[in-house]
């Protein structure tokens, strides 16, 4: 039997504790609680390292600097549970702060209902086992990142790589630093490291508003990393979980990445893997595409993704790529044709049990209808999600004319 999940919920309200009790015990019926104040949990001692829980709720209502300054104290600690912090519908600002001080989502307390409180913690639950499967560095450090950085905290780690914040010790400006282990790669085949080389040689030569600055690249023995900016806005997938976009918002966020996929395409390069979590927005709430792990070359360079291998999200992923066929950037409009209609709607086109039977509905399943207030936008998302890839715009630029570009 799974060890049962353990919550810590910093609060003060009896009522909003029962809540979040009676909607957790209904998915994980042994799970555990322990529920503190925002002053008591002030009081915890300097060397807690909340190893006992898997997720910590927290609240920014009553007392934000309260609960800001014990974010900002312990979230960067290394083996720290991720924390979902809830706030004010509408406070951006409180958004942006509690993400830049180390919460992983952020979620509207008027808005939250069972459904999104649970994909947040499931979301949280999986990562906090990502970061329990994460091997210590030697000697228990941090993966070491360029000279004259200061690690600032970890910002996501897997059994293979790590994304740490560092802050230059001369201009104290930030950049992330996206770490490889070498070590614990299949450099037999080269497969892995190849990956993590082509994410920088695929992007670090665009210079779009809407892609992501790659600054530097560095090898030793044992690891290898990149430097590239610090997004303080959160991901697309923390906005769209605090309610939908209205349509000029959606509207403003397909053209953005419409126009940083049309620079990427421009060179070569096919994204594969765009979904929510792979776009982050700036403080100026501009959005930028990132993390092209998965990215390959479309001039028939040998690769690692050649036709018959499956990479991707299967919640965004085109029919020909789930399939395992060849793809083209027709696919990528696919994908961002998905996120415009989750941007809409507020929750995806397709929904299934198990990847495989997601990828046969991207396939095979009538598109979805838009609610009624929506249908104008129908015949576009419908073109950009057409099943067969001759039926999809040609290009993200074709789609930037259909916007009205």
């Amino acid at each position: 039997m799974s060890e049962p999940v353990k919550l810590l919920i910093i609060e003060s309200g009896e009522d909003w504790r029962a809540w979040l009790r009676r909607h957790v015990e209904v998915v994980w019926h042994a799970a555990q609680f322990t529920e503190l104040s925002p002053e008591q949990a002030a009081r915890l001692p300097g060397e807690f390292g909340g190893a006992d829980f898997d997720v910590v709720v927290l609240t920014l209502e009553a007392n934000r600097a309260l609960g800001l300054t014990w974010l900002r104290e312990y979230a960067g600690r290394r083996g720290f549970p991720p924390v979902i912090a809830v706030g004010v519908e509408g406070d951006e600002a409180l958004a942006v702060q509690a993400m830049r001080a180390g919460a992983q989502n952020y979620l509207p307390r008027e808005r939250l209902r069972h459904d999104g409180l649970i994909a947040a913690l499931r979301e949280a639950l999986a990562e906090r086992r990502t970061r329990g499967a994460q091997p210590e560095a030697a000697g228990g450090a941090a993966v070491p990142v360029m000279k004259g950085w200061r690690l600032v905290r970890e910002l996501h780690a897997s059994a293979l790589s790590r994304v740490s914040l560092a802050c230059s010790e001369e201009t104290g400006e930030q950049r992330v630093f996206k770490s490889f282990n070498m070590a614990g790669a299949d450099v037999a085949t080269g497969v892995l490291f190849d990956r993590f080389l082509r994410e920088y040689q695929s992007i670090a030569g665009v210079d779009h508003a809407n892609v992501v600055r790659i600054f530097d690249l560095g090898v030793a023995d044992d690891h290898a990393w990149i430097a590239m900016e610090y997004l303080a806005g959160g991901t697309l997938a923390s906005r769209i979980s605090r309610g939908r976009l209205t349509p000029g918002e959606a509207l403003t966020a397909v053209r953005e990445l419409a126009r940083g996929l049309a620079a990427v395409h421009a060179v070569g390069i096919l994204h594969r893997d765009l979904k929510p979590a792979n776009v982050m927005l700036r403080e100026d709430g501009s959005l930028v595409l990132i993390d092209f792990g998965l990215a390959r070359e479309m001039q028939g360079r040998a690769g690692m993704t050649s036709p018959g291998m499956i990479f991707g999200t299967p919640w965004y992923m085109s029919p020909e790529q789930g399939h395992g066929g060849a793809v083209d950037e027709r696919s990528d409009c696919y994908s961002l044709g998905v996120m415009f209609y989750e941007m809409l709607t507020g929750s995806r086109p397709f929904s299934a049990p198990t990847p495989m039977a997601l990828i046969y509905q991207h396939r095979n399943a009538l598109r979805p209808q838009l609610p009624a207030e929506l249908a104008d936008f129908e015949p576009l998302v419908h073109r950009m999600m057409a099943a067969n890839p001759a039926d999809r715009f040609e290009s993200v630029r074709h789609v930037l004319a259909a916007l009205g570009e």
